[in-house]
C-alpha cells in the first residue's frame, strides 16, 4: 500500500470516528427513525421526513453521489449529468481537497468500489462540509447518499417551495428572470443583477438581460417603465438560466 493510500485510509478512518458520533447524535436528536415517510426535491434541494401523525422535518441537503450494486461503482454527484447544480453546492470543496492532498478517490468521477464505498465518501464529505447528519436510501439498483447541511422551519420551507415553477425542459426548478431576447438567441451578451454561480446559494432571484437591454437601461439611467417594456422580462427556471448564461456570456 502506497504512502498516499495509507494517508487516505488514515484520513477516512478519522472521519469515520468523528462523524459516527455526530450521526448517532443527529439520529437521536431528531428521532429520525420515528418518521415513516421521506421525500426529497432536487429543484429546491430540500429533504422532508414526514410522519403519519403529521410531523415534518425539513433539511437542506447536498447530493454526495450514488453506489451501483449492478456495476459495483461509485459515481460522484458532480459526475452525474442528471444531478442539478444546486444540490451539488459545496461538493467541489471535496474534489479540490482530493486534488490538493493526492487523494484521487475524491477527484475521480466514477470509481470501482464495494458495499462500504458510499459511506466512506459520505463521511468524508460530511466532515469537510460540516454536515448535521447523513442519509442513505435505495433506488432500484442504486444507493443514494445525501448529507444534511441545515434544518429549515415550516416558513423557510414554504418560501423555497413558493419559488418552484414547472419547466418544459427540466420538469421543475426555482424562479429566475431573463429578458425576452435571451430566451431564443445566442451570443447577444449577458448582464446580471449580481455575479451568479450555480454552486453558490444566491441571496436573491437570478436576473439577467442582453447587450441591447443594457444599452436601453443605461440610456434611461435606470430600470423604468420604458426599459422594462423593452426587455419584456420572462420567467425561467434556474437550470434554464445557467444554460442561457453559457450560450451568451462568451460575447462579453
Amino acid at each position: 500500500m502506497s504512502g498516499t493510500q495509507q494517508t487516505f485510509e488514515n484520513y477516512k478512518d478519522s472521519c469515520f470516528e468523528e462523524m459516527s458520533s455526530l450521526q448517532d447524535a443527529f439520529m437521536a436528536m431528531y428521532d429520525i427513525n420515528s418518521y415513516e415517510n421521506w421525500f426529497y426535491d432536487h429543484a429546491i434541494g430540500v429533504f422532508n421526513f414526514k410522519s403519519d401523525d403529521g410531523r415534518n422535518l425539513y433539511f437542506k441537503y447536498v447530493d454526495v453521489g450514488s453506489f451501483s450494486t449492478a456495476s459495483n461503482t461509485w459515481n460522484w454527484s458532480w459526475n452525474n449529468e442528471s444531478t442539478p447544480y444546486n444540490v451539488q453546492r459545496g461538493i467541489e470543496k471535496v474534489k479540490s481537497f482530493g486534488e490538493t492532498h493526492g487523494f484521487g478517490q475524491l477527484a475521480k468521477g466514477l470509481i470501482d468500489g464495494d458495499e462500504y464505498t458510499g459511506w466512506d465518501f459520505t463521511v468524508i464529505t460530511a466532515k469537510l462540509l460540516s454536515a448535521l447528519g447523513m442519509y442513505r436510501f435505495p433506488h432500484e439498483h442504486l444507493f443514494n447518499y445525501f448529507i444534511f447541511t441545515s434544518e429549515l422551519n415550516d416558513d423557510e420551507y414554504n418560501v423555497l417551495k413558493d419559488k418552484l415553477i414547472e419547466c418544459d425542459r427540466h420538469e421543475s426548478g426555482t424562479i429566475a428572470f431573463v429578458c425576452k431576447h435571451l430566451i431564443s438567441n445566442d451570443n447577444i451578451g449577458f448582464h446580471e443583477a449580481f455575479q451568479s454561480n450555480p454552486l453558490i446559494e444566491p441571496d436573491d432571484d437570478y436576473q439577467a438581460w442582453c447587450d441591447e437591454c443594457e444599452v436601453e437601461r443605461l440610456k434611461e439611467g435606470e430600470w423604468n417603465d420604458k426599459s422594462m417594456a423593452f426587455s419584456d422580462i420572462k420567467l425561467v427556471c434556474d437550470q434554464c438560466y445557467f444554460e442561457i448564461k453559457e450560450r451568451n456570456q462568451t460575447h462579453n
